[in-house]
This record gives structure tokens, C-alpha cells and sequence, in this order.
């Protein structure tokens, strides 16, 4: 009777390695990609930022020409 019980514990030692390895490999790819997408959404909204500056600087020239033209 022993020899089936330890033999069941190794048995469940096993699953739950490998159990456990599963779920760290998933947990592991999770964060990676959740990192990934801050990123990407920091990426966009630096870039966005950029046009917006760009716009602004570009609405603001041709207001002084525009005033400059009229006097």
C-alpha cells in the first residue's frame, strides 16, 4: 500500500510542476504584453502630443502673417 501512495504523490508532484510552470510561462506573457501596450499608448500619445505642437505653432505663424498682411 506504501509504494501506491508515494508512487500518487509523485504522480501529483509532477502535475503540479508542470501546473505551476504553465501558469508562471502565462502570468509572464501576460505582464509582457499589458508592458508592451502602455507603451505603445505612450508612443501614440508622445507622437500625438508632437502634431498638436506642431499644429499650434502653425496656427499661430499664420496669425502673425495674417495680422502682418492687414496693415
Amino acid at each position: 500500500m506504501n509504494v501506491n501512495k508515494g508512487s500518487g504523490m509523485k504522480y501529483f508532484s509532477n502535475a503540479l510542476k508542470v501546473t505551476l510552470g504553465a501558469g508562471a510561462a502565462l502570468g509572464g506573457s501576460y505582464l509582457l504584453s499589458r508592458i508592451k501596450d502602455k507603451q505603445d499608448s505612450e508612443t501614440s500619445l508622445s507622437r500625438l502630443e508632437q502634431m498638436l505642437g506642431e499644429l499650434l505653432e502653425t496656427g499661430a505663424n499664420n496669425k502673425t502673417a495674417a495680422k502682418g498682411s492687414k496693415k
